[in-house]
């Protein structure tokens, strides 16, 4: 009994979250969790499809267009005066919306969102991005690569292309609606009626998206100061199994070049999409950064990886898992990612050595290289 005190905490880390779940008849997925300690409600709202293309041309323009009837400017005004605050983001494989609100604006809440969602004006938000087109190269860089919703890809798309990519991509039946705060279960399901119950499922749910993702040719060179590399990696195609190998070759390479005063990593975390994985020079690289890069990066992927660096990296997925427990917004959007793309998690003990060494290889393969400096 002495190990009890002990053992009780991660007792109640390991047990999932007081949640309520229902479906709306179009198809749509809500996930509640009822907090009535702050009179503040989130919402969020997720779009997860399958094809190949990145959904950060669509974000770029639903950044600067305008909603329900409202054109941009009057959005944000209509946002402010009710105290709401509405943020989007999206990468190759999902879409999101969020929503913050004190409770006594719920409903409001619940009726901007839904503008949002499905009643975007796309053609103000195409005309607004045209104007103001300049990505950076290292923006460009990293949208092809889908690590980020920059706005690379936006404007070689017309009107009939975006209405019809936001067709594929933004249905109820892919769709996944996340309830935290201070409202109860009848209430969730009155106001989810009232603004989602006419957002209509597709006409064909075996529609795919058939546009290209953004991409750059496999060596791209940008004359100017400073002098900077940057290597990545495409996101890799696959379910929950594939997802769990590349998931741990993210914690393995964050190990690997940890503390390097010349290399960088970004690298996607374990419970979300297995994502693009990005390495760049720091200004510490010294005047020939792809040479650093290309020397740091070509043993790896001869040597691979050790069984103890796999068991280790097993051992820091659970640990984060169970610490997300810690973090109710993060577990709870962990929880919807599992819900919409698969647990990864749950292939964890199925992934071998081999596994994740061949996936370092195929990233490492199929590098797309980006490099600035005269």
């Amino acid at each position: 009994m002495r190990g009890l005190p002990l053992l009780l905490p991660w007792a109640l880390l390991a047990s999932p979250a007081a949640s309520q779940e229902f479906r709306a008849p179009n198809g749509l997925r809500v996930l509640l969790d009822e907090r009535h300690d702050h009179p503040l409600v989130r919402l969020e709202l997720r779009v997860a499809w399958e094809g190949p293309e990145s959904s950060g041309p669509l974000v770029a323009v639903l950044e600067r267009s305008g909603a329900g009837g409202f054109g941009r400017a009057a959005l944000e005004r209509a946002l402010a005066d009710r105290g709401l605050s509405l943020k989007l983001g999206g990468g190759r494989h999902s879409l999101g919306w969020s929503m913050l609100a004190d409770s006594q604006a719920q409903e409001d809440a619940f009726e901007f969102l839904a503008h949002g969602v499905f009643r975007p004006s796309l053609a103000e938000g195409l005309a607004a991005l045209r104007r103001h087109p300049k990505p950076s190269p290292e923006e460009a860089f990293r949208a092809a690569l889908g690590l980020s919703v920059e706005d690379a890809g936006a404007p070689r798309l017309d009107l009939p292309g975006l209405l019809a990519l936001h067709r594929r991509m933004v249905r109820p039946e892919r769709a996944l609606l996340i309830i935290q705060g201070d409202l109860n279960l009848a209430q969730a399901r009155q106001l989810v009626m009232l603004h989602f119950g006419t957002w209509a499922p597709a006409q064909d749910p075996s529609v795919q998206g058939s546009g290209e993702p953004p991409s750059i040719p496999a060596r791209q060179t940008f004359p100017g100061a400073p002098r900077a590399a940057w290597a990545g990696s495409p996101a890799p195609e696959g379910g929950a199994p594939a997802r769990a190998a590349h998931g741990l070759l993210a914690l393995l390479l964050e190990r690997a070049f940890a503390g390097d005063p010349a290399i960088a990593l970004e690298a996607p975390r374990p419970e979300g999409d297995a994502g693009a994985i990005l390495f760049r020079t720091l200004p510490s690289a010294g005047p020939d950064p792809e040479r650093v890069l290309r020397e740091r990066l070509e043993p790896l992927g001869v040597q691979g990886f050790q069984a103890a660096d796999l068991e280790g990296a097993k051992r820091r997925w659970r640990a984060e898992r169970l610490t997300l427990a810690l973090h109710p917004a993060e577990d709870l959007a962990a929880r919807a990612e599992r819900l919409l793309c698969g647990d990864p998690g749950a292939n964890l003990e199925e992934v071998r050595l081999q596994d994740v060494n061949a996936a370092l290889r195929a990233r490492l393969s199929s590098l797309h290289w980006l490099l600035r400096g005269d």
